[in-house]
């Protein structure tokens, strides 16, 4: 399977040229509009995926699939339509579609698709995502600190040492792991990822060393675990520090024994599993206070990194916010911008509580947001917490304009209660919610020049439902206020 080439087949013209604007930067796209081209495409070439819609002139899109499965390779076909039926989706998914969405869907949606398929064929072969090409886009920074770190993980490339990564959220600690993975040994096996929390406590055991059929309510087949899913490969485990108690000293067993057994049965499967494993929590005094085991940490503290908070290494917040800025100009199809010199004084003052990932979000947010080429303070102060540590010639300003919004809208309000309180109107709160709600979207669809697709990024709704605002309303968008 080429891991470069995209086939779109649909007769909607302007579905096909969104898509191929979206996805040409990273891919070769071909395109058809009729399942017969398709099927020519797909017997000259090879396909990382097929975006397929199901009504196409001369052969439909299921037929199309059904042909696909007969290749010796098995491109990721999805599956587009505007019949949003259960039975579509069935048998869509049933004839091996890898996935199945509806028109009208939003591109996010397709980078998450594109993302998953990489993820997911990453697993299965090791082969998805290279140093060459991927390394560039995890781990930015020319701080001390960080030329710290990129040298530990130049040092772990020859050997299978288990790591433990320190760090606050957003410090960037998966793409630390993943980084050891792609330069190691291993960078041709899978790398698989395990969230701690995110799994239920009474599932995560099922989760990291598998069970047989039976074995519990609800285990209807045999599934195999993380760790076995991971063998020859990297394993890391994200928020070591909320595991339990009883699910640690079988993690330690993994360690000691190099194998894992399935819920309900007694045979051990060998394993050869490198073991990263991360927290943002203080695992010293979780041992003191009995909530981590000591002979755990121990056994994944070979090697230890430490990633420092962005109030740390404040010389890579230019170098991380013309990288975010670039990100965001490609993913919105906008010019990139610049930050002025006293924006970027502004973001260097900036304490930065949530780190890597909070700078992301307000970068991508004045990106949007900004009518302006160049980006200054003005284009942050909505978005940072100005609580904390911002410079001194912007704090007055700052001061000054807390709560000023709120205030606005109080005494608007009030003005308009006191005008039309002796009248007959009883739906007041209809009224001005309905004003309100009218004028936001009119001036997000200004501000994006009528581009529904980020108007409805920015607003934080669907585009079904932008759509529906837009008619209820009768905004226009030829020429919004």
């Amino acid at each position: 399977m080429q891991k470069n080439r995209i086939l779109i087949v649909d007769d909607e013209e302007s579905l096909v040229y969104v898509l191929k604007k979206l996805l040409e930067d990273e891919f070769i796209i071909d395109t058809a509009t009729d399942g017969e081209k398709a099927i020519s495409y797909i017997q000259q070439n090879e396909y990382f995926a097929v975006f397929l819609d199901i009504r196409i002139p001369k052969i439909n899109g299921m037929e199309v699939l059904s042909y696909t499965k007969k290749l010796p390779y098995k491109p990721n076909v999805i599956i587009m339509t505007a019949q949003n039926t259960m039975i579509n989706a069935i048998d869509a998914m049933k004839k091996g579609a890898y996935d199945y969405i509806t028109k009208p869907f939003e591109l996010d949606e397709i980078v998450g698709i594109i993302n998953k398929i990489k993820k997911d064929e990453y697993s299965k072969t090791g082969e998805g995502l290279r140093s060459d090409d991927f390394l560039d886009t995890l781990l930015v920074g020319k701080s001390k600190t960080m030329q710290e770190v990129f040298k530990t993980i130049g040092k772990l490339s020859h050997n299978n040492l288990t790591v433990l990564i320190l760090g606050e959220s957003g410090t960037g600690k998966e793409l630390v792991a993943r980084a050891i993975h792609l330069n190691s040994i291993r960078s041709d096996k899978p790398f698989v990822v395990v969230n701690t929390p995110s799994v239920p406590s009474e599932l995560l055991e099922s989760e990291l060393f598998g069970h047989e059929k039976g074995s519990y309510t609800g285990a209807n087949e045999k599934r195999e675990g993380k760790f076995v899913q991971a063998n020859g490969g990297t394993i890391f485990l994200d928020e070591i520090g909320d595991m339990p108690l009883n699910l640690q000293a079988k993690l330690l067993r993994v360690l000691q024994e190099k194998e894992v057994e399935h819920i309900g049965s007694n045979k051990p499967i060998k394993i050869d599993v490198r073991i990263i494993a991360a927290t943002n929590k203080n695992l010293k005094t979780m041992i003191k206070d009995s909530k981590f085991r000591e002979d755990l940490y121990y056994r994944l503290n070979v090697i230890e990194i430490t990633l420092p908070p962005l109030r740390e290494r404040k010389s890579d917040i230019p170098i991380l916010a013309n990288f975010f800025i670039k990100k965001f100009a490609k993913e919105f199809f906008i010019p990139e911008k610049q930050l002025n010199e006293d924006a970027m004084i502004y973001l260097q003052s900036y304490n930065f509580p949530g780190n890597i990932r909070e700078l992301e979000n307000a970068v991508r947010r004045a990106m949007v947001m900004s009518p302006s080429s160049i980006l200054t303070p003005e284009d942050f102060k909505e978005i940072i917490n100005t609580g904390n540590i911002i410079p001194q010639k912007y704090a007055k300003d700052q001061i000054s304009d807390i709560g000023s919004f709120e205030d606005i809208i109080r005494q608007r309000i009030k003005t308009y209660i006191e005008k039309i309180k002796n009248t007959n109107l009883n739906d007041v709160y209809k009224t001005i919610i309905g004003t309100t709600e009218k004028t936001v979207i009119e001036e997000i669809l200004n501000i994006c020049k009528c581009n529904q697709i980020k108007a409805s990024q920015l607003l934080g709704i669907n585009r079904n439902t932008l759509r529906k605002k837009i008619k209820e309303y009768n905004i226009n968008l030829k020429s919004p206020k």
